[in-house]
């Protein structure tokens, strides 16, 4: 499936150079890029002798000069060495050839550096390209504007996307580009990202019906077209009361897509459209009349993924759930704060009068095999599994279940996520549960929302903190965030030689010492922090960040702006204390933040002896109990969520449940909800 993007700003100026200045450039690239980063290689190195041959002869396929040639699937393969010598190579080449096989060779690399993921490094190659070079040299100028399309795609750039899809468009009704099928559907797929990157998802959608519509693909190749188009469509939908239809000069007008396609299309998206829970089967049955009444259209054989599975789904609820939670053991505490939240929910149900539900519990801390109660639940009668919580039981549980015939394969909605499983997408299993490393992608994404792009990290050394540590530094560092250095603590009585560490205020009292005795006196001096930082990630307990934060402050740190994960609030007010943690945003769940006051009462009325100290774990059991009542419209409707205690919760196509969080922020001792408009 294609990843879509928004867009930001980001000016694609060029440079000119003459030929001197221009080998020692590209060489530098050749350089940034053996110095680190990884990639997705090219088949080959050397370009062939077809390839140079078409170099001098623009018009017969320069692209192939451009796009790194073969299956993207076999490329991923390789290794990332062989990637950094192939680019390297490329480029090199580029350095020594003269024009227009330069220019050529420079967007072959781009377009490669792009396919690695490395935006950062293509805009360097393609600044390299002087454009002027480019005029009467076949479509070289189409292809340039096309890559740098692309490009701006990649950097979330949506005035550079908007000038060059503009620049194509104005070749394109100068004169004929003639385009492969391969380069056609290239063409077609940066174009539809383009105009999705702006938010005109009903515009990307009908350009892909209209050019993919002329093609001749088989089932098997089309499958993954209409699944994207569907997702545009589905997009547009949840998105229309902020979402604009695409201007005429950036879209495929209606009436240029072919007639009967597009209008299949928008049927189909009708019957979604606003869908009201209690008419699923009769949606599944207008769904088979429209299949029955366009049988002519590719769509009706060929229809997306999510609505195959939609016409047949079984939407009834369960009437009988099995919840695996321990009840003895080390994490008893825990399956009991998971029951409260549970019955909570429960309880709220049975006040609306819907219908009656069987909850049976089972014991995962007992010496019982997870399989062996699974089994007796299926010969109970169950419709349903909430649960287990231990990962260990959770992976155990995933494979039995897998290995049982079809029809002994109960919906499962596991209390923990597996790491590294290749098996994701078992239609049966979900995984569920409060990640630490969730929340240490939303701060990522906050922060690049925010505008910064330099962050320290400053957590525990252990196991869990490097953890989380490396889930906000990957999801930081891809959308092009830099980690400038990062500090692990032990105890309080380190606190302030590892934030002075990285601070960099022990490189200032250096150079400050190492100056005095060059002069042979004192110095009047004040020690400088880095002046390169926008923000610090701060993963602590409360204890420690009552400490930290200060430290900072003392450090010349009281200007840095610290985001944080949940952990260092407690989830009750204490102002005397946590007024030394002022200014800190940071994450957290609704339930804990702004609870939703109906639920709050019903759980205050029949849970109330609940311990205060489990309450993220209550909001797990209440949002557990919503998913299942949930489920099936959930798994079959990618636009639907569920308001949630833990956040505004949506199933995923690899069977994980994903949470939007919540944002808040301490002002003189009290935490201070920030509205989402404001994050």
């Amino acid at each position: 499936m294609t990843r879509f993007f928004t867009m930001q700003y980001i000016s694609l100026g060029h440079s000119f150079f003459k030929p001197k200045r221009l080998f020692t450039a590209l060489l530098s690239v050749a350089a940034l890029y053996t110095a680190g980063c990884s990639s997705i290689p090219l088949q080959r190195t050397e370009p062939s002798q077809q390839e140079a041959s078409t170099a001098q002869q623009p018009k017969e396929g320069v692209l192939d000069l451009i796009q790194a040639p073969g299956d993207d699937t076999a490329i991923d393969q390789q290794t990332s060495d062989i990637a950094k010598s192939q680019l390297i190579a490329i480029v090199k080449q580029a350095a020594q050839s003269p024009s227009p096989k330069k220019e050529a060779l420079l967007l072959k690399a781009t377009h490669t550096a792009l396919k690695q993921s490395k935006p950062k490094l293509a805009k360097k190659i393609y600044i390299l390209i002087q454009p002027e070079t480019l005029v009467n040299q076949g479509d070289l100028d189409y292809f340039y504007e096309l890559i740098g399309l692309e490009l701006a795609v990649a950097q979330k750039d949506v005035e550079a996307a908007q000038i060059k899809y503009k620049a194509l468009d104005d070749i394109s009704n100068s004169r004929r580009v003639p385009l492969s099928t391969r380069h056609y559907l290239e063409d077609s797929r940066i174009r539809s990202e383009a105009l999705a990157l702006q938010g005109q998802h009903l515009a990307a959608a009908r350009l892909l019906v209209f050019r993919v519509g002329s093609l001749d693909f088989t089932d098997e190749d089309l499958q993954p077209w209409h699944d994207t188009i569907w997702n545009q469509i589905s997009l547009y939908r949840s998105n229309r009361h902020s979402d604009s239809d695409a201007p005429q000069d950036l879209a495929v007008p209606t009436a240029q897509a072919p007639s009967d396609d597009w209008q299949a299309w928008l049927e189909l998206s009708d019957l979604f459209d606003n869908i009201d829970k209690s008419q699923l089967s009769q949606i599944q049955s207008q769904l088979q009349n429209w299949k029955n009444d366009w049988s002519q259209i590719r769509l009706s054989a060929v229809p997306p993924t999510q609505v195959k599975e939609f016409m047949i789904a079984d939407f009834k609820q369960a009437h009988h759930v099995a919840v695996f939670l321990p009840n003895t053991g080390n994490l008893r505490h825990a399956g009991k704060a998971i029951v409260d939240g549970i019955m909570a929910a429960y309880y709220q149900e049975q006040n609306l009068s819907k219908p009656n539900l069987r909850l049976t519990f089972y014991d995962t801390g007992s010496e019982e095999p997870i399989g062996n109660l699974y089994d007796q639940a299926l010969l109970q009668g169950a419709e349903f599994i909430v649960g287990p919580l231990q990962k260990d039981q959770v992976q155990t549980l995933k494979d039995y279940i897998g290995s049982k015939p079809t029809d002994e394969q109960l919906p499962t909605l596991a209390l923990n996520y597996l790491q590294n499983d290749n098996a994701k997408n078992n239609r049966y299993f979900f995984e569920f549960g409060l990640r630490a490393e969730d929340e240490a992608v939303a701060v990522a994404d906050y922060a690049r929302k925010q505008g910064y792009e330099r962050a320290l990290i400053l957590r525990p050394d252990s196991d869990w903190g490097q953890r989380v540590s490396e889930a906000f530094t990957q999801e930081f560092t891809s959308k092009d965030g830099v980690i400038l250095d990062e500090a692990a603590f032990t105890q309080p009585r380190q606190f302030s030689n590892e934030v002075q560490k990285l601070m960099g205020i022990n490189e200032s009292k250096a150079r400050h010492a190492a100056m005095e005795r060059r002069l042979g006196k004192e110095l009047d001096y004040t020690p400088r922090r880095r002046q390169d930082v926008d923000f610090i990630f701060l993963l602590a307990s409360p204890n420690e960040a009552r400490q930290l934060k200060p430290t900072i402050n003392y450090h010349y740190g009281q200007n840095i702006p610290v985001l944080a994960t949940s952990h260092l609030y407690s989830g009750s007010s204490q102002p005397q204390f946590d007024k030394d943690l002022e200014n800190i945003k940071f994450v957290d769940i609704p339930w804990i933040l702004h609870p939703d006051e109906e639920m709050k009462a019903v759980f205050e009325q029949n849970i109330p002896n609940a311990q205060s100290q489990f309450k993220r774990l209550h909001a797990l059991g209440i949002d557990s109990f919503k998913l299942m009542r949930e489920f099936p419209i959930l798994k079959h409707i990618s636009s639907s969520e569920v308001e949630g205690t833990t956040g505004d919760l949506q199933v995923t196509s690899t069977g994980q449940v994903y949470r939007e969080l919540s944002w808040a922020e301490f002002k003189k001792g009290q935490v201070i909800p920030i509205e989402s408009d404001q994050e």
